[in-house]
């Protein structure tokens, strides 16, 4: 007889203009900081239980904007600010391509979250997705799991896609926190 397994929440976050300020292909680790509120929000979404990861379109590598040197020394930023913050991040998983190399990982293709809940055993019709553009919610949809937008000055218009599924957009990250709080728990 096979043992089951517990299937886990999860939430897949956007990194630029969701967790960090979006600095348009950040370079500089000493200008990385929060968006405002994401730290209490990340800590409490961690007391409901959800497994946190953050999946993120890096393509100002690929494009030459940035060197593979410099987005690591802001990954690094990033990682030291997740720890002082004591907000533990599973895995992180980086797509490095131009949108024109039509790869399998870079949102809203659906990848990395694929991947990332299969070997973490999440069960992604009870998982989130945040970000700040309609691509985080649309490779939550996919791949089955609901999405939700933390809303910004350069969110364009709904995709067709989307246009029929309910995406809560939220203004802040005190918002999707009370949202969050407000679930059911399994």
């Amino acid at each position: 007889m096979s043992e089951l397994i517990s299937k886990k929440r999860a939430i897949f976050l956007d990194r630029d203009g969701t967790l960090i300020e979006d600095l348009h292909y950040p370079r500089d680790p000493e200008k990385v900081r929060w968006v405002p509120g994401a730290v209490d929000a990340l800590k409490e979404l961690q007391g409901l239980g959800f497994l946190l990861f953050v999946i993120s379109n890096q393509s100002g590598v690929g494009r030459g904007i940035i060197t593979d040197l410099q987005f690591r020394k802001v990954h690094e930023r990033f990682c030291d600010l997740l720890k002082d913050a004591g907000i533990e991040i599973r895995e992180f998983a980086y797509c490095f391509h131009r949108p024109e190399d039509d790869c399998a990982c870079r949102k809203p293709r659906t990848k990395f979250i694929e991947e990332l809940a299969r070997s973490h055993s999440v069960d992604l019709n009870q998982s989130y997705t945040i970000g700040d553009k309609w691509s985080d919610a649309l490779m939550g949809f996919r791949a089955g799991a609901s999405g939700m937008i933390l809303k910004s000055e350069s969110l364009e218009p709904v995709p067709p896609e989307l246009k029929a599924v309910e995406v809560p957009v939220f203004s802040s990250w005190t918002e999707i926190a009370q949202f969050m709080k407000r679930l059911p728990r399994s």
